[in-house]
């Protein structure tokens, strides 16, 4: 306990002395699902679609040196192919850490770090001439659903600050598969990951 106290307060001490920023940004999001084995519906290899949210970045020395980055941010992806409309909402929290250097005008930064993600909505939708048996097929559904809302993620980056404005594109790499356990003791091989890269812009207060 002793410890945990002490380190909560050295927490709390560097805060108060540390450089920080908000960032509110948006961009480009693009999903790879890696499916081995597939239980059942298939997801799209690709999608893409957009995000926006907000990261509060504390540097612990000033504009540049090392810091953290949490964040929080809401994440949309989609795909049309063969009549099939697959869609994926989720909300992602990283806990980054990051480092910043002092480079021409403004500041270079660099950051990785893990990422919990809570998937919202993930159905397809047929779209055109026919009929579906199942409209919408709901992959969240706790019956008949075939996917799990909860990954963690680990996130790496680069992006540039000037002023108020920011750019910076990253990965992030799925590391739980996707696929409900029930499901998976069925299968063992049948495997689903869902990796991300994004490119987007923020204005830093």
């Amino acid at each position: 306990m002793k410890k945990l106290i002490i380190s909560v307060l050295l927490l709390v001490a560097a805060a108060a002395t540390s450089f920080a920023q908000l960032h509110i940004g948006f961009g480009y999001l693009g999903e790879y699902n890696s499916v081995k084995n597939s239980i059942a519906n298939t997801l799209p290899t690709a999608m893409h679609g957009a995000y926006i949210g907000a990261s509060y970045n504390i540097c612990f020395k000033g504009e540049d040196g090392p810091g953290i980055a949490p964040g929080a941010y809401f994440k949309f992806t989609g795909d049309l192919s063969d009549h099939l409309f697959t869609h994926h909402t989720s909300v992602e929290v990283p806990v980054y850490f990051s480092w910043s250097f002092n480079a021409g005008p403004g500041l270079l930064f660099a950051y990785a770090g893990p990422a919990f993600n809570v998937g919202i909505t993930c159905k397809q939708k047929w779209v055109g001439e026919g009929e579906s048996l199942v409209d919408p097929w709901d992959m969240y559904h706790k019956d008949t659903g075939e996917l799990s809302r909860f990954d963690l993620k680990v996130g790496l980056g680069l992006g540039y600050n000037w002023e108020h404005l920011a750019v910076n594109f990253g990965w992030d790499f799925g590391c739980l598969n996707q696929y409900r356990k029930d499901l998976r003791d069925l299968n063992p091989d049948a495997k689903c990951r869902v990796h991300s890269w994004h490119a987007g812009i923020a204005y830093v207060f």
